[in-house]
């Protein structure tokens, strides 16, 4: 059976939780809260924060979000076991339609700069490079989360 990819519910937070560990996304400062942020996304843009299965297995996550200008690709993850076999390229083909069927034509994401594999992707999907572009961070809760 294929991929079948749906929009994330409550019942799928342990599953996402575990997969994000597995691809080591919660490994920044403010990670003993993973659940909250699952829970407050199920809250704004629902329909754009999707889960893959395969025979009822989560197998691979990916969040979008929408601030009123652009849209933003956040925390795809693939299993290890089903890395490699298109499944991400799937979640991104499907959270694309859906930005474009909620009008969003616009996206970024952010890639870490060592994460070669992920540079490899994005740019493989027809996503740009901008050099030019610095990104900034600044906490107001004093953590020190660079997300």
């Amino acid at each position: 059976m294929g991929l079948s990819i749906r929009a994330v519910k409550a019942a799928d937070l342990p599953a996402v939780e575990s997969l994000w560990e597995e691809a080591g996304m919660t490994s920044y400062a403010s990670s003993d809260d993973i659940a909250g942020e699952i829970t407050s996304k199920l809250e704004r843009d629902p329909e754009l924060f999707l889960v893959g299965d395969l025979d009822g297995t989560v197998v691979a996550t990916v969040m979008g979000t929408w601030d009123g200008h652009r849209g933003r690709i956040k925390r795809l993850a693939v299993t290890a076991a089903h890395r490699r076999g298109g499944l991400g390229a799937e979640m991104i083909d499907e959270l694309e339609k859906r930005f474009v069927e909620t009008g969003i034509t616009k996206l970024r994401l952010e890639v870490w700069a060592d994460n070669v594999g992920g540079l490899t992707f994005w740019a493989e999907r027809g996503y740009e490079l901008q050099p030019d572009i610095r990104y900034f961070v600044r906490n107001l809760d004093d953590s020190s989360d660079p997300c």
